[in-house]
Parts: C-alpha cells; structure tokens; sequence
C-alpha cells in the first residue's frame, strides 16, 4: 500500500526532484491513501509518514485534521463533472444530478464517509449542492418546500452511495442470499420466493427506481405548492 500511495505523490511532483512538503503535497497524499486503503482511518500520523514528516510539520500547511479532510474532499469534488441536460425538465436534471453525483462518489468509497462526518459537513459538499438547488429553483419551490425536497435529494442519494460505497451492490445482493439458510422459518418462507427477482436487479437498475420515486415526490411537493 505505501508503495502504491509514494508513486501516487512522485506523479504530482516528479520523479528525481526531492520532495517538498506544501499543502498540496499533503491533500495528495491523504487522498492517496484513501484510495489505496479506503477502510483506515486517515490520520495526521498516516500522512506524516507517507510525506517523510513528523505530524508537528504538518499544521505549518493545515489547521487541523478537519481542515485537511475538508482539503481532500474538496480536491474530489472538484472533479465532479455534472452532465446536467441544459433543455430537459426539471425531473430530468435532478435524475442526472443524482446519477452524476453517485457515479462519481464511488470512484472514491473512502472519501464518502469524510462528507458528513460527525457534527461537521465539509463545505465541499454545498458546492456541489448548489447545482441541485438551482435545478429545484426553477421548479418554483421555495420556503420550507424547497429545503425538504432539498434533503430528501441529498439524503436519498447519499443514503444509497454508502451503502454502496461500504459493499457493492452486487455483494449486498449475494450477502442476503446466503442468509437464506440462516433465517427463521418464517422469514425463509417470507424471503425466499424474492431469491430470483433480488438476484435479477442490478445496481444501475435501482438507482433509476430510486430516482424516479425521488422525482416523483418531488413533484408531488411542486404540485401542492
């Protein structure tokens, strides 16, 4: 792993060229070893070590451990590209802001969990909710409509993406399966007649069903005013 996360941070700086230690080079290597080891626990020591730092060292470039997550989750979003149908309806829009939302998000399951961790969302975060905001605008909610189809949105799709992010779909799928053998009897004889119609859905699959029930409520909120 660290061999993996020290050639992600020769790619930013160069090979040949000594390291130098700077903000940037710290966001690289913290999102380095996210993707390398998405289930650990970023810490400042991790990043220290992989910088050849001492932890001290490092709050000369970043705050706090918030400030640096904060740093790596924005360095992530950035790179969202919201494909969003500029002539579609509404519903369209908010179906491609969850689709591109989602897809991009699992190309980073270890950077999921640094969005809303406990008493803090990372700003990062409303940026990219904004573009989600300006899809319902135009729907003509405001006022406390507007911030419960705001949530209910971000929710929905959050809800699902670390799931997801945490086992994949498929693996979701496969784990219930298994525990066929292990339920009561009244839940085998509950469950086991949706055995071929689980293992029928896909992950993209649902998530248009997702979208859809989603869109569908919020129509029903633009509908009541």
């Amino acid at each position: 792993m660290a061999r993996a996360v020290q050639k992600a941070v020769e790619a930013k700086r160069g090979r040949g060229r000594p390291a130098r230690l700077s903000r940037e080079s710290i966001v690289d290597a913290g999102l380095a070893l996210l993707e390398a080891a998405p289930d650990e626990p970023l810490t400042l020591l991790r990043i220290a070590r992989e910088v050849d730092a001492v932890p001290a060292a490092l709050y000369r470039h970043v705050g706090s451990l918030d400030e640096l997550l904060d740093a790596v989750l924005a360095r992530v979003m950035e790179g969202v590209r919201f494909e969003i149908r500029t002539r579609a309806s509404w519903r369209s829009q908010v179906r491609d802001w969850m689709r591109c939302m989602r897809a991009h998000l699992l190309r980073y399951p270890g950077v999921v969990r640094l969005i809303g961790r406990r008493g803090r969302t990372s700003p990062a975060w409303f940026d990219a909710m904004s573009v989600l905001l300006e899809i319902l605008e135009r729907t003509g909610l405001r006022g406390a409509a507007l911030a419960r189809a705001y949530l209910w949105i971000a929710e929905t799709t959050m809800g699902v993406v670390v799931n997801e992010a945490t086992v994949p779909f498929d693996e979701q799928i496969a784990a219930a399966l298994r525990a066929l053998d292990g339920m009561s009897e009244e839940a085998r004889r509950r469950h086991a007649p949706l055995s071929s119609h689980l293992s029928a859905i896909d992950a993209e699959g649902f998530f248009d069903l997702v979208a859809d029930r989603t869109v569908a409520a919020i129509a029903d909120l633009v509908e009541k005013g």
